[in-house]
């Protein structure tokens, strides 16, 4: 899926690319790329995509980043900012246990809980265990990363803290969201309305419309995050799993 949004003389296009575990996302901005979110022994089929679908040599990323530390959505950013030579960027707090411990120490207890929950439901098991979805989604091979050069490369890794803009994308600004993990955050383009928001949002296709992540570590910090991302009154919203929604008041029923 490929969306355009015009702002002023810029002009910049959001692909969605469905892969077995989340959503990604590669973003044309100026010429160059950058991509957000990519899951474990996804790398290979974002960079298909990538050179395929697209048109794009894989060293035109730039920039790989992600919103958050669940494995589905950093587990391939670092192999294939590795196989673009691209700078990764991740969450300030992500990776950092103690860290998101310390700032939320009910967090694991409430993750838990809803994870073990999630578990249970149907959706869970046509996610990561459907056959068919499997062989949609089959896994591609990341072929760059067994040239000598790839191999030794170790990219330039930066954390994202709020208010911080994309390395080498500056109309995108990083927002703190925590609710659904301590370390998420979300990207929003303020001039189009645009925004990214990994497990903060997903995007129902059954009820269309946004609705809340079923696994969070804090109820209470969700409610902020949302009531902050409502002032935002976003015009387009990417979620981590689920469709893309566009129009007005996108958030109203939150």
């Amino acid at each position: 899926m490929q969306v355009k949004a015009k702002t002023g003389q810029k002009e910049f296009h959001v692909h969605q690319v469905k892969t077995r575990f989340s959503n990604t996302y590669v973003i044309e901005d100026k010429g160059v790329l950058f991509v957000v979110d990519v899951a474990s022994r996804c790398d290979g089929f974002v960079l298909r995509h990538v050179e395929k679908n697209m048109g794009y040599s894989v060293k035109d990323i730039q920039l790989v980043t992600c919103t958050h530390d669940d494995p589905d959505h950093i587990g391939g950013v670092i192999p294939l900012a590795k196989a673009c030579h691209a700078t990764s960027a991740i969450p300030h707090a992500s990776m950092r246990p103690s860290l998101k411990l310390v700032r939320n120490p009910l967090g694991p207890v409430f993750r838990i809980a809803t994870a073990m929950g999630e578990a249970l439901r149907p959706r869970a098991m046509d996610m990561y265990m459907n056959r068919e979805r499997k062989a949609r989604y089959k896994h591609v091979h990341n072929h760059h990363l067994e040239q000598e050069e790839v191999h030794r490369y170790v990219p330039p890794k930066q954390r994202l803290t709020d208010g911080d803009r994309l390395p080498g994308f500056p109309d995108w600004e990083v927002i703190h969201t925590p609710g659904h993990s301590w370390d998420s955050i979300c990207f929003y383009h303020e001039c189009s309305g645009s925004l990214i928001t990994g497990d903060t949002l997903l995007g129902s296709g059954t009820k269309g419309e946004l609705v809340h992540p079923a696994i969070y570590d804090s109820p209470r910090q969700r409610r902020k995050t949302i009531h902050r991302l409502k002032a935002l009154n976003p015009q387009v919203v990417y979620p981590g799993h689920g469709s893309v929604f566009n129009g007005n008041a996108l958030l109203s029923h939150l």
